[in-house]
């Protein structure tokens, strides 16, 4: 479907496969982040995800694309984020009303758990590219494909501060911008320099020889593998264990999920899982999904045996895990991403704050959303622990789109 030219004379265009727009999905972000690449998306359609209707916004000019802008409709609960009293009174009425605060989203952004924006607007520091109306334009058929699909709440996610900004200055009269849960980072030391192992202090030196003991006691082995083939049940009921306990849970994947982005990815994809016993009664009894780009790992999802994890520290060796391989290529950085931030600090990760924007086409419905938004945030804190001999230099946060286009 074709709109006519809008605001800076832009056309756009919907479409529901990515293999239609590979051309101006790559112009757009490039082949430098892995989470917003070509590949993991198609790997991500391929899994037909249940509850899932996959849309792709393509802008045009005069000189050609000037955006892309993935979306879905699914359906979520408003709770996702929200304090743990507003839950558990929620969850009271719950039992009499289902469905209460339970509906259809329109999301512009990934169906999985990225920790960054999908806004592929090529040339975004240009003024004359991305005013205020070019954007207001934007977001007016964004809100229009909603309306049309029938559903009232949007929701944008998830933002950088630099570009929560650049949103505000826009179109922040329409949106209400709310913190999400903050993703972290780790960096990584050269090997050549002793790699993280020497460049952490004694103190936790001494933990992560002592947790490694523990492991190597239990029984418990990892290992570095290309992909899941042959243990996808394995792995899902894995995972599985992982939303059980969770405080927060996002989207939630299939177990094709699994096997399908790794077809996708191919090289750039692979696992680490960790083993218990040998012979006939080895068993896996967790995994870590991790995909690589040219400057970082990005562990991705988790799976664990909960009747394992905790007497042998398997959450902290798995990381540790992906640390050295992080190191064996020569990498400088693994993001980290949300949640347990508890285990993340003690790993020396930091924190770096992230937003999500909301609209509702009802006017009522933004009013409440505006007046509720104190309670429908995070209340996650992230602890300081001063873990390295020598602290990292503040992460510069880079802009996602840099490569696409000239951004």
């Amino acid at each position: 479907m074709t709109n006519p030219a809008g605001a800076g004379g832009r056309s756009f265009r919907w479409f529901r496969r990515i293999e239609e727009i590979a051309g101006p999905w790559n112009l757009c972000f490039g082949q430098e982040d892995v989470l917003r690449s070509y590949a993991l998306q198609l790997g991500v359609e391929r899994s037909l995800l249940p509850d899932v209707e996959l849309y792709y916004l393509v802008g045009e000019e005069a000189g050609g694309v000037c955006c892309v802008v993935p979306c879905y409709v699914g359906r979520a609960s408003l709770l996702t984020l929200a304090n743990p009293l507003l839950k558990r009174v929620v969850g009271g009425i719950r039992r009499v009303f289902p469905r209460f605060l339970w509906m259809r989203l329109f999301v512009i952004g990934s169906p999985v758990s990225t920790c960054g924006d999908l806004l592929g607007l090529r040339h975004r520091d240009d003024p004359a590219e991305w005013n205020q109306a070019t954007v207001t334009a934007l977001f007016g058929e964004l809100l229009g494909k909603a309306r049309a699909l029938g559903i009232g709440m949007v929701v944008l996610k998830e933002l950088e501060a630099g570009l929560t900004e650049f949103l505000q200055t826009r179109v922040g009269q329409a949106l209400l911008f709310v913190p999400s849960l903050p993703t972290t980072f780790l960096a990584v030391a050269p090997k050549a320099q002793g790699g993280y192992v020497e460049a952490i202090c004694s103190k936790y030196r001494n933990k992560l020889k002592k947790r490694k003991a523990v492991a190597a006691e239990c029984g418990i082995t990892w290992e570095i593998v290309p992909n899941c083939r042959g243990r996808e049940a394995e792995v899902f009921a894995l995972y599985l264990q992982v939303l059980e306990h969770s405080d927060f849970v996002f989207e939630v994947v299939n177990q094709e999920f699994f096997s399908r982005v790794g077809e996708a990815l191919g090289d750039d994809a692979f696992f680490v899982m960790g083993f218990q016993g040998e012979g006939a009664t080895r068993q896996l009894i967790s995994f870590e999904l991790v995909m690589a780009d040219r400057r970082r790992l990005h562990p991705f999802y988790s799976g664990f045996d909960y009747r394992v994890k905790q007497q042998a520290d398997v959450y902290f060796n798995t990381f540790y895990a992906i640390i050295e391989e992080a190191e064996r290529r020569g990498l400088s950085e693994v993001h980290l991403a949300q949640t347990a931030y508890e285990v993340k600090a003690e790993l020396g990760a930091t924190c770096h704050p992230l937003f999500i924007a909301v609209y509702h086409r009802r006017a009522w419905m933004r009013a409440v959303l505006r007046l509720g938004q104190g309670w429908l945030a995070p209340t996650a804190k992230f602890p300081v622990r001063d873990v390295f001999k020598i602290p990292p230099p503040p992460r510069k946060t880079a802009r996602p789109h840099a490569a696409a286009g000239g951004a």
